[in-house]
């Protein structure tokens, strides 16, 4: 039986209309369900010396009542009191229960980074973490727990405690979890619009909702070195102080969704194409070799997801001569093409229907 701690079997209890009516000492304390005789446990406090054989025996009086097995009731206890994530994936190489040793230890470091991402997530969304987290993040995953793996396919259990340190937020865990199912979600929708019409711009939605770089190339390592196997990750946040129990959210990756995942992470990374784009903007500066009369302008413009950036647009003879113009003007320019976007630099290819709308400050004051 995993181990539940008093405190956790006391919310439970609480949870599921449980009171306390009496602590005859300070070694044990009745609790009584919905006011009906007979319906009464012993619970152990923590100064008991026999305390370990007494939760024992409550956790198997409960059970019993409740026609659950042992390993039932710890369970729903966990899910009740804890913030829970389970990382299930399938293939015929792992139904047995086991796993190839490297996919194994990437699944349990990739579990940490999957909640490292919603966790950052939950305190400020970027499209990429680097180096160190938050110290609130930092203490959420030292208060993490991992649990057993289940027998069926190939299973992980990650139990996210609250921290009690002072620099985590109270109900952190909770939040966190409820980000990460957020982020799950948009991520599994903006997938599949990204199928449908191959704008990567879909990708926004998933970042509204909290999703990565670091939390798409989590759940794509999942799936195994050949990325052949099927991810899915379910969750649920504890429930001690609500009305009911909080729903359980299970989000699926198959391996056809592989590309799209990676595409994600790149567009997060900013390595992605935007394609048959207008783009409108002014031209920051021209390039082009003496001998030639054709050349290549950089255009300051706000890109169709919102990025500032300066996208180098080779125009050929006639349409260079006409930017020289626009940028002695300051006049905005229109072009519409592919852009191409990394890091570093943004690029269209093919450009066409290059013309000069008007004056930059006309524009400003309308």
């Amino acid at each position: 039986m995993s181990r539940i701690t008093l405190r956790q079997l006391r919310d439970y209890l609480i949870a599921q209309a449980w009171s306390l009516i009496a602590a005859p000492n300070g070694f044990v304390e009745v609790w009584r369900y919905a006011s009906q005789e007979g319906g009464e446990v012993l619970l152990p406090t923590e100064q008991a010396s026999d305390k370990e054989f007494l939760l024992h025996e409550a956790l198997r009086k409960l059970a019993a009542s409740k026609g659950a097995t042992a390993s039932e009731l710890t369970q729903d206890i966990r899910d009740t009191t804890e913030n829970a994530v389970s990382i299930r994936v399938s293939h015929p190489d792992v139904k047995d229960g086991s796993i190839p040793l490297e996919d194994g230890i990437a699944l349990n470091k990739n579990a940490r980074e999957l909640l490292s991402a919603a966790a950052s997530a939950a305190l400020e969304k970027r499209p990429l973490y680097l180096g160190r987290p938050a110290a609130a993040v930092a203490a959420l995953l030292q208060s993490a727990r991992l649990g057993q793996t289940t027998h069926g396919s190939y299973v992980i259990h990650v139990y996210c405690k609250e921290s009690t340190r002072e620099d985590q937020p109270r109900g952190f865990a909770r939040i966190a979890t409820q980000t990460l199912g957020s982020a799950l979600l948009g991520l599994n929708e903006a997938i599949q619009h990204y199928s449908e019409a191959g704008n990567p711009i879909a990708f926004e939605l998933a970042f509204a909702r909290g999703a990565s770089a670091n939390l798409c190339e989590a759940v794509a390592q999942f799936s195994g070195k050949d990325r052949s196997r099927t991810v899915e990750i379910s969750l649920s946040t504890d429930s001690v102080d609500q009305l009911t129990k909080s729903p359980r959210t299970s989000v699926t990756f198959t391996p056809d969704q592989q590309p799209y995942l990676q595409a994600a992470a790149d567009y997060f990374r900013q390595t992605y194409t935007l394609t048959d784009v207008t783009v409108v903007g002014v031209v920051e500066r021209l390039t082009r070799r003496a001998e030639q009369e054709a050349g290549l302008i950089h255009l300051a413009t706000t890109l169709t997801n919102g990025a500032q950036r300066s996208v180098g647009i080779p125009l050929g003879t006639e349409d260079y001569a006409t930017a020289i113009h626009a940028h002695e003007n300051k006049q905005l320019v229109q072009v519409s093409g592919s852009v191409i976007v990394t890091p570093r630099t943004a690029s269209m290819v093919e450009p066409k229907d290059f013309r000069v709308l008007g004056n930059y400050e006309l524009f400003r004051t309308q």
